[in-house]
């Protein structure tokens, strides 16, 4: 998560909880809109990926402009963290300059195409990724800001109210496990699913005469 990264970014931190909750509060009526307007268009046959169930046509390649802006926008907005931190370590007086800029250049272009090898070499990089989310997405967005809080609170010796208490043990102790072993087996699942249908083809491709697979 980004989230402290970005507080620390603004203008006013402070703001940062009206802002989040602003934002999140759209998104998820967005996302809510258009998940109830998938299934009920294609119901259980919608994609996992919901583009692909749209016919060809120019909607649908406006979609996929404006999918591939968004994921240049949050891949900047992702990746900033890291870049800085790697270009910090590598430049023992951080600063500006032609070297710092040479410096950046080469951090973020290397970790651009290291992101586009591991997603275009990785079979099944779908399911691998949900892999990760399961294990590190849950701990990161739900079980780790309970804890921290939790453990800021106990360290400057603040009184939880029970509200705050209740959500945080619920977050830490019910929420984050269950996320965690549900979301592997399912991606576990996923990944075998997927393996054994690329034995499959691979299998029947070997099956046919060799004039057929030249």
């Amino acid at each position: 998560s980004v989230l402290l990264e970005i507080m620390r970014e603004m203008r006013e931190p402070r703001s940062f909880p009206a802002a989040a909750r602003a934002a999140y509060g759209v998104m998820g009526l967005v996302y809510t809109c258009t998940c109830v307007l998938a299934y009920g268009a294609y119901g259980s046959e919608v994609a996992g990926f919901l583009p692909d169930s749209m016919p060809p046509g120019h909607a649908k390649r406006l979609v996929g402009l404006l999918l591939a802006l968004h994921t240049a926008v949050a891949y900047m907005v992702a990746a900033q963290p890291l870049h800085r931190s790697i270009h910090a370590s590598l430049l023992a007086e951080p600063g500006g300059g032609a070297r710092a800029a040479l410096c950046w250049l080469c951090v973020s272009s290397g970790v651009l195409l290291l992101s586009i090898v591991l997603a275009t070499a990785v079979p099944f990089f779908s399911d691998l990724q949900s892999l990760l989310g399961s294990l590190a997405g849950a701990p990161m967005m739900f079980g780790f800001p309970a804890l921290f809080y939790l453990r800021a609170c106990r360290a400057h010796g603040l009184a939880l109210s029970w509200f705050d208490a209740a959500a945080c043990h619920f977050l830490l102790y019910l929420l984050t496990p269950t996320l965690v072993v549900l979301g592997t087996l399912s991606s576990m699942r996923s990944i075998a699913h997927s393996w054994e249908v690329a034995l499959a083809a691979d299998a029947a491709a070997q099956a046919q005469p060799a004039y057929l697979r030249q």
